[in-house]
């Protein structure tokens, strides 16, 4: 079962992953029911559960046309503590009283690289390899060919003119948490190649082969046996306590897991170290949004939406005339606002709670708060990434058939260093970040159609190109 381990961070009482969430939904919408009424919320969470990728969009749509929309974002976001909480010996509690509790920080290693710091960006893209004194000339493209928003590419732009010092970054002295630090998503060995000193927490150790890497500096930390967020987060909390000292820390949360509504539990632990933290101790937050999410579509979008509707191809067009390309537009509009429809049931509730309220609400929350010294809050679209967590035949087929309906794909690394060098802007421009403005979506965003049945198109195609992929499909 998803909440039945002997101890540790579970989701409260019966719970399971949908049901939590719409457990989150419905107390935020009794709390603010006139800004919610269209909604379209289910009282009945079966119905909920069947019917979610339509609800999250028009949920989401509502709170954005509220004049209350980020009190309601606070709200989700404490909500969500209520859902997930610890279970000891003597029974369940918030996970905030549970962190109350005096633990000892985990002992740990460290190993100080000897090379030079400073990280020399490139990124391979369309075949051609961009390095740092063409990073802008890779933000035009990018946002030309309506991957990324505007806001990414001036987020590039300013990294490549105004932020490498001979076509590197340096970030000597700066103490970087990293958790879910082996995440094929986490811009770790970036970090220490910029010389950062680096706290590595996660299930894994580092690699091995990094200690004799000639282009690795900086300093490594990490404690000597694995640590697993849910079931050791005061001793975690004690150990960036530790680390952090007297200073700031920049605290990524990468981690990630499938499975047992772990994802939602991860990140409900993350953010709970998060606000357990001092805040004097917190200079910034980084996380990755997912561009499956209900996010918020600027009219620039949706005017790149019609663009792409007006020049589909005749087969897109025929399809959606028989309905294969679903119901409706690829956005959900509430007065002058909108939310793009891009849930996937697929990947299921644990997913999307983690994503929507884990993130997007608790980036909004943090990054709201009127209180001297609130910490910067990078909360960037990072697009499809063709990761091990999304190592399904489906998802493989969709990968294979996505270009088809223009939708570009990307590979770990390249999301990386991408997501690496729009973080960078994040922590040091001059301006604080506003979450949601820098998307790197590949064209999700943009796709006039529901995602999850253009999914269904993409994969579709894939299965045709590769029928291979229908084996693992029917061992499933």
């Amino acid at each position: 079962m998803a909440n039945c381990p002997s101890g540790g961070v579970v989701l409260a009482g019966s719970h399971s992953a949908s049901s939590a969430l719409h457990a989150v939904l419905a107390e935020t919408e009794a709390a603010f029911p006139s800004a919610l009424l269209d909604a379209g919320l289910p009282e009945n969470h079966e119905v909920f559960r069947r019917t979610y990728p339509e609800v999250l969009p028009r949920y989401e749509a509502a709170r954005l046309a509220s004049t209350r929309r980020a009190d309601i974002a606070r709200y989700l976001a404490g909500a969500l503590r209520k859902v997930v909480v610890w279970r000891g010996s003597a029974g369940e509690l918030p996970l905030h009283d549970a962190l109350e509790v005096t633990a000892s920080a985990l002992p740990l290693q460290m190993h100080a690289f000897a090379g030079a710091p400073g990280w020399r960006p490139s990124v391979v893209y369309r075949g051609k390899k961009w390095e740092s004194q063409r990073l802008a000339s890779l933000a035009s493209l990018l946002v030309e060919r309506c991957v990324a928003t505007p806001a990414a590419g001036e987020a590039l732009t300013w990294v490549s003119e105004e932020l490498l010092c001979d076509g590197a970054v340096t970030l000597s002295g700066r103490k970087i948490a990293v958790l879910g630090a082996a995440a094929e998503m986490a811009p770790t060995r970036l970090w220490l190649e910029a010389g950062a000193d680096v706290l590595w927490l996660d299930a894994q150790p580092p690699p091995r082969s990094w200690r004799d890497s000639p282009g690795m500096s900086g300093r490594l930390f990490w404690p000597a046996g694995s640590v697993d967020l849910l079931a050791q987060p005061r001793e975690v909390l004690a150990t960036l306590r530790a680390f952090a000292s007297d200073r700031p820390l920049d605290v990524g949360l990468y981690a990630y897991a499938p499975g047992h509504a772990r994802e939602l539990r991860l990140t409900a632990a993350m953010n709970a170290l998060v606000d357990a933290l001092p805040p004097e101790l917190v200079g910034s937050v980084t996380l990755l949004v997912s561009p499956t999410t209900p996010t918020a579509m600027s009219f620039e979008d949706r005017r790149a939406m019609q663009m792409r509707l007006e020049a589909r191809p005749g087969w897109e067009a025929m399809g959606a005339r028989l309905g294969a390309m679903g119901k409706g537009h690829g956005v959900v509009v509430s007065g002058d606002a909108a939310a793009s429809r891009t849930v996937v049931g697929i990947q299921g509730a644990s997913y999307q709670a983690a994503q929507y309220i884990g993130k997007v609400m608790a980036a909004e929350s943090w990054a709201g708060m009127a209180v001297e010294g609130c910490p910067r809050v990078s909360a960037n679209t990072a697009a499809i990434t063709r990761t091990r967590s999304l190592a399904h035949p489906v998802f493989a087929a969709a990968f294979g058939g996505a270009a088809a309906l223009g939708v570009e794909t990307l590979e770990p690394r390249q999301s990386r260093s991408i997501n690496g060098l729009l973080t960078l802007h994040d922590w040091l421009h001059p301006e604080p970040p506003v979450p949601g403005n820098v998307r790197v979506h590949g064209r999700i965003h943009t796709l006039p159609y529901p995602l999850e049945s253009a999914l269904r198109v993409a994969a579709t195609i894939g299965f045709a190109r590769s029928p291979w992929l229908l084996a693992g499909l029917i061992r499933r």
